[in-house]
């Protein structure tokens, strides 16, 4: 999968980065709290097969961020 596929998936999972591209700062989209980390961790569980944890999803800055999460952990 490519990364455009994974912005893709994610945004179709996760309601709050329905409009987000990899430049934009998770922090400042509203809603993007608890439940939206944890929907990226089912995500990434149910997507990719991956173990991600929700401190490792807090630590990305960017949606940008999380898709590298993503490729580094696959």
């Amino acid at each position: 999968m490519n990364r455009l596929e994974m912005l893709n998936a994610l945004k179709a999972d996760v309601d709050v980065l329905a409009k987000a591209d990899e430049a934009t700062v998770l922090g400042a989209l509203p809603g993007w709290d608890s439940l939206a980390i944890l929907l990226v961790v089912s995500h990434c569980e149910h997507v990719h097969d991956l173990e991600v944890r929700g401190p490792q999803v807090r630590a990305c800055r960017t949606v940008g961020d999380l898709l590298d999460l993503i490729q580094s952990l696959s």
